[in-house]
């Protein structure tokens, strides 16, 4: 009977710190606006080197990781894939065969299934990517469904007509503005479908949108930018975010061996995180101009993490450490993005 009674003591309890915890979380958003509840203005980068992919055994097997990195920046929502061409001897201008097939294949599996035909080129680097496994992620979204944004191709254009796209519906979508032909777009297509008739075709009305609208406005995940930098110089200064990283952080079983429960990683609005390929940053740094300035990696980094301590295994592989690096790194990224709202919201 009395264990009947504290049963039922403990249920009320739990039942009460549950509602707190809604109560505070409600609290929270309506602190922090709409925008937070809704939107994400902070992004997270990755950089991997492309000797991991060189490193492969044949072009099925080189395939397949590229296809693993694709999958892990999609699963924790990285927003830009930056291949870091660390080949020693490049010719000026020129990228390594390794870092081509491995910017290939991401960007092939970014495209949305039903724009691959029409954006991605054949090509002998692709010969195993059709049967990788999907993203599926939210702009790769399916016939059956509908979003209010979508991605599309132009198909045709007039002048003061506008652009039919297809946008993998049974309709063309349609944007007053006239776009060259073959050009991505993402379009805000509205929270249900909105037909009109144009020049004798039933179309979906939609409106030009920015490529991160559905980012910044939605909170949605709308896949990664892919870019091959030939140095470490140009992977961080070529960064496509407004204001260019301010946190940079490199990773490396030489670095610091903080818990992830007690790393903070401060506020950030543009993070950037770098892999080595299997003989580590080092050999990044060896073959690269900034080797004159800094004799290790750690000094090019605000942070520089050891995230996978105790490891039982001698090595781990770029791609398992992309997975167990990204996942360390979730709880520190939460933190940081709750103390920046905190300070923006001050500001204001």
């Amino acid at each position: 009977m009395k264990e009947g009674k504290r049963s039922k003591r403990d249920k009320e309890a739990k039942g009460d710190r549950d509602t707190e915890k809604k109560k505070r979380r409600k609290e929270e958003a309506e602190e922090q606006g709409p925008a937070a509840a809704t939107g994400r203005s902070y992004t997270v980068s990755i950089a991997v080197a492309a000797s991991c992919i060189e490193n492969a055994q044949n072009l099925e097997l080189a395939t397949l990781l590229a296809g693993q990195v694709a999958r892990a920046a999609a699963i924790f929502n990285v927003d830009e894939v930056v291949v870091l061409d660390d080949a020693p001897g490049k010719q000026e201008g020129r990228v390594s065969a390794a870092a081509a097939l491995f910017a290939r294949v991401l960007q092939f599996m970014e495209t949305p299934q039903y724009l691959k035909k029409a954006l991605i080129p054949m090509h002998p680097d692709l010969k195993y990517a059709g049967v990788l496994p999907p993203l599926d992620a939210p702009h790769h979204l399916r016939s059956s469904e509908w979003g209010p944004y979508r991605e599309g191709v132009v198909k045709r254009s007039v002048k003061g007509q506008g652009s039919w796209l297809d946008v993998g519906l049974d309709r063309d979508a349609h944007v007053p503005q006239a776009v060259k032909q073959g050009v991505r777009l993402t379009l805000a297509m509205g929270e249900r479908p909105s037909t009109a008739t144009v020049q004798g075709q039933e179309v979906l009305q939609a409106q030009l949108a920015l490529p991160t609208d559905p980012r910044e406005k939605a909170g949605l995940y709308w896949g990664y930018i892919t870019r091959i930098a030939p140095s470490l110089a140009a992977m961080a200064e070529q960064c496509p975010f407004p204001g260019g990283y301010d946190l940079v952080v490199g990773t490396s079983e030489r670095g610091e061996r903080t818990p992830a429960c007690q790393l903070d990683l401060g506020p950030f609005r543009h993070a950037l995180v770098v892999f080595g390929g299997p003989q580590g940053l080092e050999y990044a740094l060896l073959n690269d101009e900034l080797a004159t300035q800094h004799s290790e990696p750690s000094g090019m980094f605000h942070r520089y993490l050891n995230t996978c301590f105790d490891q039982g295994s001698r090595t781990i592989r770029s791609e398992e450490a992309i997975l167990i690096s990204l996942a360390f790194l979730q709880p520190a990224i939460g933190t940081a993005q709750r103390q920046r709202q905190q300070q923006d919201g001050v500001a204001r």
